[in-house]
């Protein structure tokens, strides 16, 4: 299967060249390939010349847009789809260092796949500088600062389930800067929203409408990118989400659209209450599923824990046991198939399902829950 990863990037060059030289280190199968669709905005901060002397062992496809009052995001990633001559389209930002599997993940979640959209988290690095001689030798993480957070995601699918199809706002994790859909879905859709031009919005609108048009969306937990600090305003950002949210909800007016209102409370710098975004995050998936008629939760579940002596029927008891009862999945094992399979099963119950969970994810899962049998989920079933 062929690759093609769309970075689109403006007056940024100084995060660019870590991000094209990380991406030497990709691992493929010998059945694969990649190319890089670099889509450069209209930079006027050498971008061009920087990527020029790189010494990349990889084809980039580039494309340069004037910049016109009708820049922006979206405008720039369908310039990379139009170019793309994969079939598969993967993006990442231009601010981010990505991990040596990151492109092979993508490509075996949609092998066998056709109808998903696989997204990956970031981790978020600390301040600092690239050390790009070292980059550029290995993929090692001596050569760029340490990462000091995770991806705010994680916190919701490592307490709710990793199973993101489980989720009544699954839609809603699809960022940019890690994820991928098979270009015929995308063109299907129309790509992007050009008409969403500032921050936010623009890739988790192409989210929900990939979700409405039946594509089941997975988390990949084994294709990360790392986010290279740089300064952002909270303000300004609160500004362009407040008006992308009011474009969003008039576009979309269905009450699960509306209802990410609920983050307010996290985006506004303004608020002396001002919220995590975990806890906000927590409301309006609890809100979409009381709309969907998913409350109150069950309190009855089969456990079952897979490990690697009934891994190879692990998925025909799941989708039996699944059928008949909420379920959910403890997975011992270091299957990297088994993640995304069990999130493209359909069973008409609630299907949680978590991937090697310490003893804390597991109590603070059940508190959600309500579950206490999910505690003794380490045992047996």
């Amino acid at each position: 299967m062929k690759a093609s990863l769309v970075i689109p990037t403006y007056n940024s060059k100084e995060l660019l060249v870590p991000c094209l030289v990380s991406l030497n280190h990709q691992r493929l199968d010998e059945r694969d390939e990649f190319e890089v669709v670099l889509v450069d905005d209209g930079s006027t901060d050498g971008t061009g010349e920087a990527v020029d002397a790189l010494e990349l062992n990889y084809p980039v496809r580039r494309v340069y847009l004037p910049r016109t009052g009708s820049s922006c995001r979206s405008a720039a990633r369908n310039a990379g789809i139009r170019a793309a001559s994969g079939d598969l389209v993967v993006f990442a930002d231009g601010d981010q260092i990505i991990d040596p599997l990151f492109l092979q993940e993508h490509i075996r979640c949609h092998r066998a796949r056709p109808g998903i959209v696989a997204i990956g988290f970031r981790d978020y690095l600390a301040p600092g500088t690239v050390d790009l001689p070292a980059l550029g030798r290995s993929f090692t993480a001596e050569a760029f600062p340490p990462v000091v957070a995770v991806d705010e995601r994680a916190q919701v699918t490592d307490t709710l389930s990793q199973n993101l199809a489980n989720l009544a706002t699954g839609w809603h994790f699809l960022y940019g800067c890690n994820f991928s859909v098979r270009a015929e879905h995308l063109l299907a859709v129309g790509g992007f929203d050009e008409d969403i031009k500032k921050w936010s919005f623009e890739d988790v609108e192409l989210g929900y409408r990939l979700h409405r048009r039946g594509l089941t969306l997975v988390h990949n937990p084994f294709s990360r990118v790392y986010h290279q600090d740089h300064p952002e305003s909270d303000a300004e950002r609160y500004a362009d989400w407040r008006d992308n949210f009011a474009y969003f909800a008039a576009k979309h007016p269905g009450p699960e659209v509306r209802l990410q209102w609920v983050l307010d409370a996290y985006f506004d710098p303004r608020r002396e209450d001002r919220s995590s975004w975990f806890d906000a995050y927590l409301r309006f998936e609890f809100a979409c599923r009381a709309v969907a008629g998913r409350l109150p939760l069950g309190r009855s579940y089969e456990v079952f824990v897979v490990d690697e002596d009934n891994l190879d029927g692990a998925v025909p008891e799941i989708e039996r046991s699944g059928a008949v009862q909420d379920l959910i999945v403890v997975d011992t094992t270091d299957d990297r198939e088994l993640p995304v399979t069990v999130q493209t099963l359909r069973t008409g119950r609630e299907l949680l399902y978590f991937k090697n969970p310490g003893p804390e994810l597991l109590k603070q899962a059940a508190k959600s829950f309500g579950c206490g049998a999910l505690l003794t989920a380490g045992t047996e079933r």
